[in-house]
């Protein structure tokens, strides 16, 4: 295969064996059944790799070039793939090179990320027992600063997943707590949570969420998650709270009731 300079290029293959069956393979052979040089603790046959190789040299600023690679089955490869973030959520998202939000939109990763993480949240948070267990923060729920003003992707990445899964579970009651940090006096952080939290239940109710399946209430400073000694502990308490309060599915199940006995 040619390559023209400055063009990228590219080629693909379909391997017939992983790098496994293939080191069983060359067991049999004597000629590999000696130590490894570079691992005399192995044998030839057991570090065997595969590799692609460029063999030609190509002009003076050009050399050899080699990589190694595992071949491994397709279920294996599914199984890793499915483990793995792209490039933009691993190295870039939030960091200080980040270009989004631009014209208030996120990338649909994003999106697609904030969805699921937390439809998970509620699904443990149905099933759960305990009611410590029915709570969860509403990550990604911010407020214009000093304000009980929601920030537009507040309503479109976080609390739309919420109006969504309000409407796909109509038996659910929900209670809806506004927190804040201990920065200012206590008295007026609690008229702020208890805004914040009003703020989040008006939008749902705005979605169409019917009024008696909302229970806005705020704590103020109260039950702290984080040291408000420090702002990235602050900042954890500055947060709102979804808990189940009726709909779940421990909460469908009357676990209180005994059968009675009676006696002559």
């Amino acid at each position: 295969m040619d390559a023209v300079p400055g063009l990228p290029t590219y080629f693909v293959f379909t391997p017939e064996k992983t790098t496994e069956q293939y080191r069983e393979s060359l067991k049999q052979y004597p000629e590999y059944q000696v130590p490894d040089p570079d691992d005399p603790e192995k044998q030839l046959w057991e570090t065997f790799n595969y590799e692609l190789a460029c063999a030609e040299l190509c002009g003076t600023g050009h050399w050899s070039m080699r990589r190694l690679v595992r071949i491994v089955s397709e279920e294996e490869y599914e199984d890793w793939l499915a483990k793995q973030q792209p490039y933009y959520m691993s190295t870039i998202y939030n960091s200080a090179n980040d270009p989004w939000p631009i014209d208030g939109e996120l990338p649909r990763i994003v999106q697609e990320n904030r969805q699921q993480e937390f439809t998970n949240l509620l699904e443990t948070a149905m099933s759960a027992s305990s009611d410590e267990e029915r709570t969860f923060v509403l990550n990604y729920v911010t407020f214009e600063t000093g304000s009980a003003e929601l920030t537009d992707l507040s309503k479109k990445y976080a609390l739309a997943n919420v109006a969504a899964a309000m409407e796909s579970n109509p038996e659910l009651v929900v209670g809806l707590g506004g927190y804040t940090d201990n920065t200012g006096e206590a008295e007026a952080n609690l008229v702020l949570s208890q805004l914040r939290a009003d703020a989040v239940k008006n939008y749902l109710l705005e979605q169409g969420v019917a009024v008696e399946r909302l229970v806005a209430t705020g704590y103020g400073e109260a039950n702290p998650i984080g040291d408000n000694e420090t702002e990235s502990g602050r900042e954890k308490n500055r947060r709102t709270e979804f808990t189940i309060l009726a709909g779940g599915i421990a909460a469908e199940t009357d676990t209180s009731s005994e059968e009675e006995t009676t006696t002559d």
